[in-house]
């Protein structure tokens, strides 16, 4: 496959794999398969990821799976797994990549992205026993390696000749059900659904993308859950049959199911479903099941002929001192190297830190991560895409929006450009968190991490803490949009 390397700004490098995928004179073939990555919280401790630290896991409420679709035109395939933990690193999507790889060389490309549960494993080391303590079991974390690319080999195993339904859902309801707790208060509400039936009618798969964290069960809980996540899919999988696989999408600006925003009433007490509850959860994927269900039901079919796979693997800067911090005590297991110039970079160093003191401190500049661009096509129109966004992206980034206030550490910097004004079809498909997690993607004119507070705010907002830095949108954007319009 031809490559070109581009040198884009801030001394970024950019790897666009640029043959287009254009697999024609075949039908589209599909298949799909779920596994489940439940840890076993009697063998050893678990700590819960996604609130404070030291939250260790008493128990199993319902399993967390790995979920994977594929797709096939002709002699290429693409796989697409969806994983109920808090994130995967870079690191780990390349382990599975080559894994699957060996086992079925046949396969072009591996999407792997997370649900980001907020009530499942760490697997990324920030929610440990201590904010210096990793919260990894990496002999788990070696293992869900392998159950997720033995289930993608699985779904591969599996295809067959299928037909292609496509939906899209804009109902009000759906922006109801996401609390903003940020402005410029831009959501991300749109749920699009991918259905796959065989030949002869019979159920494949149902693909879900919709936004909103799931959180549902909040902080103190302590039981394993694949939280709002468990409920769609189980209801998607009673009604439509086949495998549901959820990809979660723009979720930064901490869109959440928690607030007084988002009320749902309980059928059984009349009386609305309170935060941090197991019948919220429930009734809030229950919900979203419904949504998909109605969309579906005046949803489009295709013949998809061919499809088109773009991807960029690029070096995004770091500019967060708690993020080097991590690495370079070993937070991430060693999932997480720096890159100086392109190259790997360990050099560690000492930084004194406000409130903590001098601490080690990675020095490397960059971290390696990618982004990808998929169309579906038929008769040479394309009919749905997908983008994969390495992290929690802030919805104006996707949707436009993107606004200026007072307070803002840099107030005149460029807007980056916005996804959706660059896609070309009905069916605009948005995973987060794929292939990588690097926390919170920005908008630079909204940084906000010196005093004076955005918006005059009397403290400082959430999000700049968990992000890399304030230059990683502009890289993931531009590298979007040159995916996108084929540059």
């Amino acid at each position: 496959m031809p490559s070109a390397i581009r040198a884009i700004t801030a001394g970024t490098f950019l790897l666009l794999l640029l043959a287009p995928c254009r697999l024609c004179g075949a039908g589209l073939r599909a298949g799909a398969a779920k596994t489940t990555i439940t840890p076993d919280v009697k063998a050893a401790k678990v700590y819960v990821a996604g609130f404070g630290n030291n939250r260790v896991a008493a128990g199993v409420h319902d399993d967390l799976y790995a979920r994977c679709l594929a797709l096939a035109v002709g002699k290429e395939t693409l796989a697409m797994c969806s994983v109920d933990l808090i994130g995967l690193f870079y690191d780990d999507v390349l382990r599975i990549r080559e894994k699957v790889r060996t086992e079925t060389p046949e396969v072009t490309h591996i999407i792997v992205a997370a649900t980001h549960t907020h009530e499942g494993p760490d697997t990324m080391g920030l929610w440990g026993p201590t904010p210096f303590a990793s919260g990894i079991d990496e002999k788990y974390l070696d293992w869900v390696d392998d159950r997720v690319a033995s289930t993608a080999v699985q779904a591969v195993h599996s295809l067959q000749e299928a037909r292609l339904t496509l939906a899209r859902d804009d109902h009000a309801l759906l922006g109801q059900l996401q609390e903003d707790s940020r402005p410029p208060y831009v959501k991300d509400p749109y749920l699009f659904v991918m259905r796959l039936v065989s030949a002869a009618g019979k159920p494949i798969a149902a693909l879900v993308n919709w936004s909103d964290h799931p959180e549902t069960l909040g902080g103190k809980n302590t039981e394993i859950t694949a939280d709002y996540p468990h409920w769609l899919c189980r209801f998607v999988e009673e009604r439509l049959g086949g495998t549901a696989v959820f990809f979660n999408g723009a979720i930064g600006g901490l869109l959440s199911p928690l607030g007084n925003q988002v009320a749902l009433q309980d059928p059984d007490t009349g009386e609305i479903a309170k935060d941090d509850t197991w019948k919220k959860a429930e009734l809030f994927g229950m919900l979203i099941g419904e949504l998909v269900v109605r969309s579906l039901a005046v949803g489009e079919s295709f013949e998809v002929d061919s499809l088109l796979l773009r991807q960029a693997v690029f070096f995004a800067p770091l500019a967060n001192d708690h993020f080097r911090v991590a690495r370079a005590m070993g937070i991430y297991r060693g999932r997480k190297p720096l890159y100086t110039g392109g190259e790997l970079d360990a050099a560690i160093g000492e930084k004194e830190l406000p409130g903590y003191g001098k601490l080690a401190y990675a020095t490397g500049k960059d971290i390696q991560t990618e982004v990808n661009y998929l169309q579906l096509l038929s008769k040479g129109r394309v009919v749905a895409e997908i983008a994969t966004v390495p992290g929690e992206i802030y919805p104006e980034l996707i949707n436009g929006g993107i606004a200026r206030y007072p307070g803002a550490d840099f107030p005149d910097a460029p807007l980056e450009p916005t996804l959706r004004a660059h896609m070309q079809s009905k069916y605009q498909f948005v995973f987060g968190l794929g292939n990588d997690e690097l926390g919170y993607i920005i908008p630079k004119a909204e940084w906000d991490d010196q005093a004076p507070w955005l918006n005059d705010k009397p403290e400082r907002w959430y999000g700049e803490i968990n992000s890399a830095g304030p230059d990683v949108a502009a890289t993931v954007m531009h590298a979007l949009v040159r995916l996108i319009d084929g540059r």
